[in-house]
């Protein structure tokens, strides 16, 4: 679909480390689909990988990531100047809440680990007895963000467990029949059931990496034969809603283009999965998935003019 350049025309910037958000931005065309607007809508899916063998997750140092994420953003808003950000990225929105980023917040942006915790806290509020397991990257992790907030969100340290999932991405990305992710499941699950004192009788799984919303109910699948009553709490959608709640124009006839920008090429595995994963309510996206523009100054300081 193309859009028609003109002054109500929308830029909106979805940003993830790696094709993750994609499943947000996938949501985010759908629900346009549902409900046009007025506006002609161009999305950006900003992959904020530096390379598909290099994350923020393999960086040695916090200051090495502020530090790489600081030159895309400044690249982002630069070359493709979108009106509004999402970071559809646990690890990045939690490191953006870092004043090394106060430069940056000029437009609205806003991450999906907010939307994450209110989810948490609602659906915990709504289940008493339950307890969380926070299943995210080492980063997300080690940042600690989800364990303070849902502290302070009321919820006792005895219920809430954080689980880091080293791998469980490219697992994901790589294989979508979920044989590499539930070999890799079979361990971190066990693991985060016992840093609890008993065995709960209800668990809430919050989905701490865009990526794993993919393999949900391999999730819910491994969980259920060790805990009686499993929720599973997969903020992505709730990240598109956010979005689509920002978007200020009434309803029309506008129309949606989907570009997806890279600083790398998608190897051919990630790309066969994400097919399959994102399946038919969201052509566009998939559709720009497959013709991806490349643009390794991404990552380089100044940047560039695209031409």
């Amino acid at each position: 679909m193309n859009t028609r350049p003109g002054p109500t025309d929308l830029k909106i910037g979805i940003t993830d480390s790696g094709v993750g958000g994609l499943s947000v931005c996938a949501a985010v065309e759908a629900g346009l689909r549902r409900k046009p607007v007025q506006a002609d809508v161009e999305i950006l899916y900003l992959n904020a990988a530096l390379r598909d063998d290099y994350s923020y997750n393999s960086m040695a140092t916090r200051q090495e990531k502020l530090e790489a994420f600081d030159c895309f953003l400044h690249n982002v808003a630069a070359n493709y100047r979108p009106e509004m950000l999402f970071i559809a990225c646990n690890t990045l929105s939690i490191l953006f809440q870092d004043p090394y980023f106060d430069k940056h917040r000029d437009i609205p942006i806003e991450g999906i680990v907010d939307t994450a915790t209110a989810s948490a806290a609602a659906a915990l509020r709504e289940h008493g007895d339950s307890h969380i397991i926070v299943f995210a990257t080492p980063t997300t992790i080690a940042e600690g963000t989800y364990g303070r907030r849902l502290l302070e969100a009321g919820i006792p340290a005895s219920r809430i467990a954080q689980q880091a999932c080293p791998d469980l991405p490219d697992a994901i990305s790589n294989d979508f029949t979920g044989v590499q992710a539930r070999s890799l499941l079979k361990k971190f699950i066990p693991a985060a059931l016992q840093q609890f004192h008993e065995m709960p009788a209800h668990v809430t799984a919050l989905l701490g990496c865009t990526h794993y919303g993919y393999q949900a109910p391999l999730f819910e699948k491994l969980l259920r034969a060790q805990v009686e009553n499993v929720s599973i709490l997969n903020p992505n959608q709730a990240a598109a809603l956010t979005i689509l709640d920002q978007l200020e124009s009434p309803p029309g006839n506008g129309k949606v283009d989907i570009r997806f920008i890279t600083p790398y090429a998608i190897p051919s595995k990630p790309l066969r999965s994400l097919s399959h994963y994102l399946g038919g309510p969201a052509p566009a996206t998939v559709e720009a998935m497959h013709q991806f523009t490349c643009d390794p100054d991404l990552y380089q300081p100044g940047g560039h003019t695209p031409g």
